[in-house]
């Protein structure tokens, strides 16, 4: 049936080749079959009926109807035999074969290399061939999308392998692919990977060297970076620093093992250390900070003679311009003003130096000024460059070039140039003054040197300043004393110990005070219940309810058989006229410090001892008399102060004023207060605010300020109020 009916569709068209008859519209309306069918159908009936004419081999023929039936034995052996014949359909046939997994036969690799070989030899073939291989479905565009199909099989593949291997095979043998770019990526990203895990410096050179152009090439080259240098310079070494430098002048960590070098070479902040980093290290960029340092720890006080004396120490001193300027700003004092509520510096000569901008400022110390400003406190020097940045909670002043800075209340040292020589790791740290600074952590006490290297652990519950080359320290509930060379004095054995600024240290031993000096030495055996500090040469002791006077030595001056009255150990100490108050049955009088009663227990209290009077109180009221208790002027004043040129500051009715030595007014008492402030010159106070006024009378300030007060180097005279504080030239008053 169906051959008569091609013989019969002969009858109508000159047929020259199936593809015609097979892209016929009415033919396949006809027979109501695909194009491939029926282009398949006329390549049997033809082939069947001998009427192939030579247009097409038998083989291929053969090779392409088992393959449209799944007869991948049959159509893979005839295939095989077109190779010769007719390789680019044979090996486009055997690709599609090897690509099926629906067959014994599946291997993409063969899939890939048939379909590889029909891609190289289909250009070659000439227009009409090309032509006839088009029945077949072989063209172009077919080999193109099956060379796609395996492509993207073979990325799949390597994909599931996810080996560097896998794809690298890809990558080689699939050179068109479109995945060309992922399986690159993705290979660079295992072989990147892989480096990191190893650790080294010479896995990720490899991988550089393998994959140059990888995404990865920057932040490996950064790794090797870091590895170079943290495999130079381990153990962390100036010799190792030194070599990685000299192997690797290039690499980005030169500058942190310059910096090492420098810090391991000055790691003690000595002066000696500074000096040889910078001749053993020229080049170093660290050689400045170096210098600086050397000139810091030189000269603590800088005056215009330590400058000079450090010039001649260090004619090579890199900065001489700065020490010129240096040389004229020690010679200038600045002093902190306030106007409008921010603080900038005036000199000496009342000229603005430095604007007021900031929240808050202290006097300058060591050349620099602590300032504060958004609620952090840095230092500026006085040319106003900020030398140590606004990043501090808390700061006290330059003493020794240290100063003590804090954050979030941990506290460290800063040095001059704003480096920390201690970090911020102490709940508290004392003062800088000395030696060794004591430091604390955790309720745990011990001791720093400058450089903040710990040279007594934190071992005490408590310990004290040193002074005078001493320091207390409290262990186990018991006090002992220490030198500067970290030895015992005193082993902790006392319940108690003073404060040791002088020689007469007093102790507590067994509920009783004794005395003892710098060395350890007992001055006062510890058998008194009471043991003052010593005040104008004499400390009262105690002992059995009586009271009498040591020197600081220990002598007994006055036997202890005066009776204890409460409050003698405030009242009764000598002033410096070298007289003490004595009360007898509640009548006070004075004794010399031979104990012999120069004025007789004949008061309520006993004031102000002058050249010639003494404020004597009866009645509830002050007033004066001689030495012979001759009454000089009369029991009228709340307060009578001591005598000095002549006069003496009384409190009237609640006002002050001022008298002479025959109780006449000087000065009317009229004032909340009167404090004597420069030679016939007085502060006084009216209406809660003060002024200046003289021995006349006269106003010579007007009431305005809340404080007058003297600068410390006396030369100035500082006027403040809540929101301004300005200076005046003492110089000018005085002439006035």
């Amino acid at each position: 049936m169906l051959k008569t009916k091609i013989n019969i569709y002969e009858n109508f068209f000159v047929i020259k080749n199936v593809q015609q008859v097979v892209n016929t519209l009415a033919f396949q309306k006809m027979f109501l079959l695909s194009k491939n069918t029926l282009a398949l159908i006329f390549i049997l009936t033809l082939a069947t009926s001998g009427f192939s004419q030579g247009l097409f081999s038998s083989k291929l023929t053969k090779s392409f109807a088992a393959l449209e039936v799944h007869d991948y034995f049959k159509a893979k052996k005839y295939f095989e035999k077109s190779l010769k014949e007719n390789p680019v359909p044979a090996s486009y046939g055997l690709s599609i074969i090897y690509y099926r997994n629906n067959n014994p036969f599946h291997n993409i690799d063969s899939a890939l290399y048939y379909i590889q070989e029909a891609s190289f030899l289909y250009p070659k073939l000439s227009p009409k061939k090309k032509e006839k291989f088009k029945a077949f479905g072989v063209d172009s565009s077919s080999i193109y999308v099956q060379h796609q199909l395996i492509n993207e099989k073979c990325f799949e593949v390597a994909k599931n392998k996810h080996s560097i291997a896998a794809y690298n095979k890809f990558i080689d043998c699939n050179v068109e692919a479109k995945q060309i770019d992922s399986a690159i990526l993705l290979r660079n990203e295992i072989a990147f990977n892989f480096a990191k895990k190893q650790e080294n410096a010479e896995a990720i050179q490899h991988f550089i060297d393998t994959y140059p152009n990888a995404n990865e090439i920057k932040i490996a080259k950064n790794i090797l970076d870091t590895l170079i240098y943290k495999e130079f310079t381990q153990p962390n070494t100036i010799e190792n620093n030194l070599k990685f430098i000299q192997h690797h002048p290039n690499n980005p960590f030169v500058p942190q093992a310059e910096r090492t070098i420098y810090e391991l070479s000055t790691a003690d902040k000595k002066i000696k250390s500074y000096y040889n980093f910078i001749r053993n290290n020229p080049k170093n960029p660290y050689t400045a900070s170096a210098w600086r340092n050397i000139y810091n720890l030189s000269i603590i006080n800088y005056t215009a003679d330590n400058i000079k004396t450090f010039l001649r120490t260090y004619p090579e001193y890199p900065f001489k311009n700065e020490l010129v300027k240096d040389f004229q700003m020690a010679k200038t004092t600045f002093y902190p003003f306030m106007k409008n509520n921010k603080w900038g510096f005036i000199n000496e000569h009342l000229q603005e130096v430095i604007p007021p901008t900031y929240n808050f400022a202290n006097d300058f110390k060591e050349e620099l000024a602590l300032v504060g400003l958004n609620g952090k406190i840095g230092f500026i020097d006085k040319t106003n460059q900020l030398i140590v940045p606004f990043k501090y909670d808390e700061a006290e002043d330059f003493v020794n070039g240290l100063a003590v800075v804090g954050i979030n209340d941990k506290y460290g040292i800063i040095n001059r140039l704003g480096e920390e020589i201690v970090p911020l790791m102490y709940d508290e740290i004392g003062t800088t003054k000395n030696k060794f600074i004591a430091v604390a952590l955790n309720e745990k006490y011990g001791f720093i040197n400058t450089s903040g290297n710990l040279v007594i652990g934190l071992e005490y519950e408590s310990v004290g300043y040193f002074n005078k080359g001493i320091a207390y320290v409290f262990k186990d509930n018991k006090y002992g004393i220490i030198d500067t060379n970290l030895y015992y004095v005193v082993k902790p054995i006392y319940d108690w110990i003073d404060n040791l600024e002088n020689e007469f240290i007093r102790i507590k031993s067994t509920q009783f005070y004794g005395v003892i000096n710098s060395k350890g030495d007992s001055i006062l055996p510890p058998i008194y219940t009471q043991i003052t500090e010593p005040e104008n040469g004499l400390a009262i002791v105690v002992k059995d309810n009586l009271y009498g006077y040591v020197n600081t030595t220990g002598t007994i001056i006055i036997e202890a058989i005066i009776p204890y009255q409460d409050g003698v150990l405030n009242w009764g100490l000598f002033n410096d006229k070298g007289y003490a108050r004595q009360m007898t049955e509640g009548k006070m009088g004075l004794i010399d410090t031979t104990g012999k009663k120069v004025v007789p227990a004949l008061f309520e209290d006993i004031g102000a001892i002058s050249k010639d009077l003494i404020a004597i109180k009866r009645h509830g009221k002050w007033g004066y008399c001689d030495f012979n208790t001759k009454l000089k002027v009369p029991y009228s004043f709340i307060f009578a102060g001591e005598f000095i040129d002549e006069i003496a500051i009384v409190n009237f009715e609640n006002k002050f004023g001022i008298i002479n030595t025959k109780g006449s007014y000087v000065i009317p008492a009229e004032y909340e207060l009167i404090e004597r402030f420069l030679p016939q010159l007085f502060i006084a106070e009216k209406k809660d605010k003060k002024g200046l006024i003289s021995i006349e009378n006269t106003e010579i300030l007007p009431f305005l300020y809340d404080k007058i007060e003297l600068t410390n180097d006396k030369k100035l005279i500082k006027l403040s109020t809540k929101n301004e504080v300005q200076y005046l030239l003492k110089s000018t008053l005085m002439k006035e």
